[in-house]
């Protein structure tokens, strides 16, 4: 089979080659943060000029990082909960399920837009427990598709790479339209902060599409606001860990200033539903 050239419908589904070619390029790295051999071969497959995301290695190592967090986070998911549904929102051509290979059976759902799965589908087949919805976060359509397999379970929404793309009306509502039907349930949001989301142009993989950054929030408080049933469990930020010898010479030229907003620019905050909120079943 010849490589598949991308058709994309909407300007934001253009950044999922990022994060593809970014988890290639780190598996070849000497002492790779992630080994994803799948990216790798699915790189190869795709009719495109990568060529234009090559010169961000800041990119590369905060993917990277991001990637190898959602993982861990999916496998004690499910290690803890026998009824787990793992919900993949922003799936891209990301081999999540195949990359962390878990031998306990659980379901994973996989959402993106239609142009993004029809992509999906040339690559990586769905599995009984591992189904794609075609469709945009912002609506509820994909909530009740899942919630009428699964009325009841444990479930865990990742949202990877897609929140910076949104409205804060759109990121409450994904929020609230989650509080509303499912009782047991967390939430991991890739956020990036106000400074960097309203200069998309610092980003420059992102610079490098037509996709342009909405979305950003500096205070994990904001959230539980929207829905008080929400409590933050956990916050994790890129520049947490070691860094980096690009991120070294930045911190020593850069003033202090610029580093505390560069310190705390992107990273996950995870909420968990408090059980004082759970619905009584009759």
């Amino acid at each position: 089979m010849g490589k598949i050239k991308p058709e994309f419908q909407e300007n934001v589904s253009e950044t999922l080659l990022i994060p593809l070619y970014m988890r290639a390029q780190e598996s070849k790295e000497e002492n790779p943060i992630i080994v994803d051999t799948k990216s790798v071969e699915l790189l190869s497959k795709v009719d495109y000029d990568f060529s234009k995301f090559s010169a961000d290695e800041r990119c590369q190592r905060y993917i990277s990082l991001r990637t190898k967090y959602f993982d861990e986070a999916v496998r004690k998911f499910v290690d803890k909960y026998d009824d787990a549904v793992v919900v993949l929102i922003a799936c891209g051509l990301d081999p999540r399920v195949e990359r962390i290979s878990i031998e306990k059976e659980y379901q994973v759902y996989e959402l993106d837009l239609p142009d993004v799965i029809n992509l999906r589908k040339k690559f990586l087949p769905e599995s009984s427990n591992n189904r794609y919805i075609a469709g945009s976060i912002t609506n509820d359509e994909w909530i009740q598709t899942i919630k009428a397999s699964h009325p009841y379970g444990h479930f865990l929404f990742i949202l990877e790479g897609i929140s910076m793309y949104l409205t804060e009306e759109e990121m409450k509502n994904v929020f609230k339209n989650i509080d509303d039907n499912f009782d047991h349930a967390e939430v991991h949001v890739e956020r990036m902060n106000k400074f960097f989301s309203k200069r998309t142009y610092l980003q420059k993989s992102v610079n490098n599409t037509n996709a342009t950054f909405n979305w950003g929030c500096d205070n994990p408080k904001e959230i539980e606001q929207w829905c008080e049933s929400f409590k933050l469990k956990d916050e994790y930020y890129y520049s947490d860990e070691k860094k980096s010898d690009l991120e070294k010479k930045e911190s020593d030229a850069a003033k202090s200033k610029f580093v505390n907003i560069l310190s705390r620019s992107l990273g996950i905050w995870s909420y968990e539903k408090d059980k004082k909120y759970l619905r009584l079943c009759c």
